[in-house]
């Protein structure tokens, strides 16, 4: 009796680890990181980090943030118009506020949904037509399977490539709370 119930029960055991192997096995790929660096001419770099598994977005400047020293002064002691015009091109390039915010499914899933519509020949860039000018682009998914998918548009992204970053923007956007940020984002906005 001992005998038959050990091997009834190991066959449920065999029957249960099967099932969860076939589970396993038959789980869909999905991302798990995505990173997209932004490089407008005449701006500031920026670079987003989104992780899927831990549901966070990070912004940060992967450059250390140079400012260009102003003119020298004049002697009189009144403003010139060199001085108010480097005042303006500060104003134009604040420095960049690294943050973290936690997404929520429905912001993670938007995205998802725009590299669900992905294609092969979407992963291709089509380096062909880069403009000298412009904002380049640079985006890395890392897949659940272990695959890397590195795509290097430059200044011409394909429509499903732009999708994404514009994706991936408005979530910045809508989530970030600093006004030098609003800055930066809206210069890389107008470049679209």
């Amino acid at each position: 009796m001992k005998n038959i119930l050990s091997v009834f029960f190991s066959f449920l055991l065999l029957i249960a680890c099967s099932k969860k192997s076939e589970k396993i096995t038959t789980e869909k790929i999905h991302p798990v990181l995505l990173k997209i660096s932004y490089y407008p001419s005449f701006h500031q770099p920026a670079e987003t980090i989104v992780n899927f598994n831990e549901k966070y977005l990070i912004f940060y400047n992967p450059k250390e943030s140079i400012v260009e020293p102003p003119p020298p002064p004049i002697e009189n002691g009144k403003e010139n118009k060199e001085e108010s015009n480097y005042k303006k091109y500060l104003a134009e390039r604040p420095e960049l506020v690294a943050f973290k915010v936690n997404l929520n499914e429905e912001d993670l899933n938007s995205i998802r949904n725009v590299i669900s519509t992905f294609k092969a020949d979407d992963f291709i860039d089509d380096q062909y037509i880069t403009a000298i000018d412009g904002m380049s682009t640079n985006m890395i998914i890392l897949l659940s399977d272990g695959k890397l998918i590195q795509m290097n548009p430059f200044n011409s992204p394909n429509e499903k490539q732009k999708a994404l970053y514009k994706k991936v923007l408005s979530i910045l956007m809508e989530k970030n709370m600093d006004k030098n940020n609003s800055i930066i984002l809206q210069k890389i906005e107008n470049y679209n």
